[in-house]
């Protein structure tokens, strides 16, 4: 039996940039996982340094179309962007209470980030506002809740008293995005009680940021979440969404919210290739051999990976158990601090090696490094300052940016001879986990 999906729609204007308006509504709700359904209002003629003319469709065309998707169609939430004019506001709020629409998110959008041009006729903030009565959460910006509450916003102060103007009009809740202070900038929520989000400003813009916010908050809505979850996973939403801005012209920045979609899936291939990795490791005994006391891990990081927690290894390490190399836990991110950092320090100087895998150092393994083409460098523990010694994790970052200078370019294998308490260990670095560790089984010596 086909399940049925979760329905939700987005009222607003169509965008030629692809990034904005109820584009970037489609995107938002499928990276959520939900269906979107479309009614559009206006077509703007836009690219990402402003608006050069704005179609809005007749009133009677938005009419049809609120009926032709609710008469048909289960609408868990609604989400509802640019209106364009005074008419088409009105057509929205009488289709809206005519089919009895409910989990309504309100982008108070009036105008362009790009230019500051006005994307709707002033006339309709009447309508808005009566809108403002039948939505569970109304999303304005500050210069918009300024227009819409008629108080001058310039700290997180103001914000909660226009915020209460707002919400005394009918919302369940109302989230006042983007004030400005001197500490950076902050959403404001009023539910049930006053919350504050703070984060960094974005001094590239986002071109198509405030839909995606309004949409994921909509989707989180059509999932079941209540109010302040549905804030709280959408915050988390918007934070991949604009580190992963795009250029797509000569512009501002558009956030990309498909960005989580691209990540989990890059995070699935990588602990997908690991475990291939294991599988092809732990199916060669004389693997063990190559096991330092400490263990082997192998690595993988993910694509501009910059933090620990974003390197793939397997928890516990793999160590030689009777003779047979044996993984100790499951595959997860951030499992491995000391490979890890290795392999983001590489990064640092060839972004294509992404992978690692540790093992015993022995002159035969050097020289079998060498004889399969490897390019070796080391580093000298001796050599490291005080300075590093005391930094927690400098260490390894530390030797191996110290082996790429040595050796004038990039490299393929790093070792270090160890110290006292210390083991002596052998990296070998690569494009991906199953690349590294079919290097190092080449390393296996044949009996006899």
């Amino acid at each position: 039996m086909t399940p049925r999906s979760i329905n939700a729609l987005t009222i607003g204007g169509s965008s030629t940039t692809g990034a904005a308006g109820v584009e970037a509504d489609l995107k938002t709700f499928t990276a959520f996982g939900v269906h979107a359904s479309v009614v559009v209002t206006a077509i703007a003629s836009q690219n990402t340094k402003g608006v050069q003319k704005i179609f809005y469709l007749p009133e009677e065309v938005v009419s049809q179309q609120i009926d032709s998707v609710f008469s048909d169609m289960q609408i868990k939430a609604i989400k509802i962007g640019m209106l364009g004019n005074e008419r088409i506001a009105q057509a929205v709020l009488d289709g809206l209470r005519r089919w009895r629409g409910g989990n309504i998110v309100l982008d108070t959008v009036m105008t362009a980030q790009s230019d500051g041009s006005w994307l709707i006729h002033k006339e309709s903030i009447k309508e808005m506002k009566r809108l403002i009565g039948l939505s569970t959460i109304v999303v304005p910006n500050t210069f918009e809740a300024e227009k819409l509450a008629g108080v001058r916003i310039k700290n997180v102060n103001d914000a909660k008293r226009a915020a209460k103007i707002l919400k005394a009009l009918g919302a369940e809740a109302v989230v006042i995005k983007g004030i400005e202070e001197d500490d950076g900038i902050s959403d404001l929520m009023l539910h049930k009680n006053f919350r504050i989000f703070k984060k960094e400003m974005i001094g590239t813009g986002t071109h198509g940021g405030g839909c995606c916010f309004s949409s994921a908050l909509a989707a989180c809505l059509a999932k079941g979440l209540g109010i302040e979850n549905a804030l709280e996973e959408t915050e988390r939403f918007m934070e991949h969404a604009v580190e992963n801005s795009i250029r797509i012209g000569s512009g501002i920045e558009a956030v990309d919210p498909t960005a989580s979609l691209i990540i989990n899936a890059e995070r699935y291939a990588v602990i997908e290739d690991i475990r291939t990795a294991l599988k092809e490791l732990e199916g060669c005994n004389k693997f063990s051999s190559l096991i330092p006391e400490v263990g082997t891990n192998v690595v993988y990081a993910l694509y501009n990976a910059r933090e620990v927690d974003e390197v793939a290894g397997v928890v516990g390490r793999i160590r030689n158990a009777m003779g047979r190399p044996k993984s100790l836990g499951e595959i997860e991110f951030g499992a491995s601090s000391h490979l890890a950092r290795a392999v983001l320090k590489m990064m640092e100087f060839d972004s294509s090696k992404r992978a690692a895998i540790n093992i015993r150092l022995t002159d035969a393994n050097l020289a079998g490094c060498r004889k399969m083409g490897l390019r070796v460098s080391h580093y000298d523990r001796k050599e490291e300052s005080e300075d590093i010694k005391r930094r927690e994790g400098a260490t390894i970052p530390w030797g191996i940016e110290n082996a790429v200078r040595k050796a004038r370019g990039i490299v393929d294998v790093v070792y270090q001879s160890g110290e006292v308490g210390r083991e002596p260990s052998l990296i070998i670095f690569g494009r991906d986990a199953r690349s590294v560790v079919r290097l190092a089984l080449k390393l296996v010596l044949p009996k006899g």
